[in-house]
């Protein structure tokens, strides 16, 4: 015999199970479309007005019959013990042996991604456990899906703890072979992105880091970790070591000697620096202190390019003011300043790349005040007359014929020369 139920506000399949003496997992074996039907969540959520069939409500009457083996359920003090797997018998019926929904330490670990290895160390997980499976002194075993659910996620074991490190240990335990070739997959590939940067790192190191990568994210002091990409970057930033540098100097300052993709990253951070005119116009150890931070800012992904070709640009535009509406439009310092650094470097009679933004009289050319008060840069026959005033001047070829026939003409003017 079975009745029918229509739901009403309010009902959970628990409430109905234990005003009709029947349990969760009756109920839903009763009634197919719980299962079948996604918008019930296997049972998870009912709605009002939906009709179930309930099942016969199960004669327990007669006095519990205890099996060898198997705790009892009324008054038990039963507790349950680490990697347990006994079966609970909820009790017989008048008319035979029926067992009613089972529980066993195996099934819930299972279910709730458990590690065996962990319940003798958490007593808030073992007596979770001891109430689901009716062995701490209720003799009622729970066996409604939410409630089992409920009650685990109030432990501190479940609380201090995240999904996928909870699942991480469970994986570890119960499938170590597989665990065991995950790691050491992910170990290898660890190893080879610090390879690809031109750094090292020990095997030790390498497996440590690959474990917490698996377990993606803990809890620790109340805070959440994350073990990701960003981690594992901002680890091979912090191992960056600026210990050694070449011989020589780039512009004005000291080249450091990385490998891999740092040295391809750092040679383009120093032509990014050199193309905004950051390197002439710092202290050697003002630029050292930048560089490394930048580098490894770019290394953790704390800084993409963009960050800081932004922050060359805005420094570029502090420094030289008559060149802000060229860097407005994209160019960079070198380019804006292009046409006057070649007047000068004519001028001086060297390689523009050898122009120092920084000199005083590239500075004069760039940032000349008009007679509006603007700050422009001079026109080019201005630049040149500046250049021929600066000390450089002297020691070009052109200075020294000029000095000549300035010299040979006062000494021909005064008959000294026929």
């Amino acid at each position: 015999m079975a009745d029918r139920y229509t739901v009403k506000s309010g009902d959970t399949l628990s409430k109905i199970a234990a005003a009709n003496k029947t349990t969760v997992a009756k109920i839903v074996a009763a009634n197919p479309v719980l299962t079948t039907n996604p918008k019930y969540n296997g049972g998870s959520t009912i709605f009002s007005g939906t009709k179930l069939t309930i099942p016969t409500t199960v004669n327990t009457s007669k006095p519990v019959v205890n099996t060898p083996g198997i705790p009892p359920v009324t008054g038990s003090t039963t507790s349950v013990s680490p990697g347990s797997s006994t079966v609970v018998n909820t009790g017989i019926s008048s008319t035979g042996a029926t067992q009613m929904d089972t529980l066993s330490m195996a099934t819930l670990e299972a279910k709730f991604g458990i590690a065996a290895a962990v319940i003798g160390s958490d007593k808030s997980l073992q007596d979770a456990l001891n109430r689901i499976l009716g062995l701490d002194g209720s003799g009622t075993m729970i066996t409604d899906p939410a409630l089992q659910t409920q009650i685990i996620q109030g432990t501190t074991w479940y609380k201090n703890q995240t999904d996928t490190q909870r699942k991480h240990a469970y994986y570890k335990q119960t499938n170590p072979g597989q665990y065991a070739a995950d790691l050491e997959l992910n170990a290898s590939n660890i190893i080879k992105q610090y390879s690809g940067n031109g750094l090292t790192i020990t095997a030790a190191d390498a497996i440590k880091y690959a474990d917490q990568m698996m377990q993606q994210a803990v809890i620790k002091d109340g805070k959440v970790i994350r073990y990701n990409q960003d981690f594992l970057n901002k680890l091979m930033a912090d191992s960056i070591k600026f210990d050694k540098t070449n011989t020589f100097e780039s512009n004005g300052k000291v080249v450091y000697d990385l490998d891999g993709k740092l040295e391809t990253m750092a040679q383009a951070l120093y032509d990014r620096a050199y193309d905004y005119g950051y390197p002439a116009t710092t202290s050697n150890d003002g630029f050292k202190k930048w560089f490394e931070a930048t580098i490894k800012g770019l290394v953790a992904g704390t800084l993409n390019p963009e960050d800081v070709d932004n922050e060359l640009e805005q420094r570029a535009m502090s420094l030289f003011p008559g060149l802000k509406d060229r860097i407005l439009r994209g160019e960079t310092a070198r380019q804006a300043a292009d046409p006057y650094l070649q007047a000068i470097a004519n001028t001086w009679e060297v390689d523009p790349k050898d122009v120092d933004l920084n000199n005083d009289t590239v500075q004069q050319v760039i940032n000349y005040t008009d007679e509006k008060g603007n700050i422009v840069p001079m026109n080019i026959y201005g630049a040149k007359k500046a250049a021929r005033r600066h000390a450089n001047f002297d020691f070009t070829q052109t200075a020294k014929e000029e000095k000549t026939n300035i010299g040979a003409t006062i000494l021909r003017d005064h008959g000294f020369l026929a």
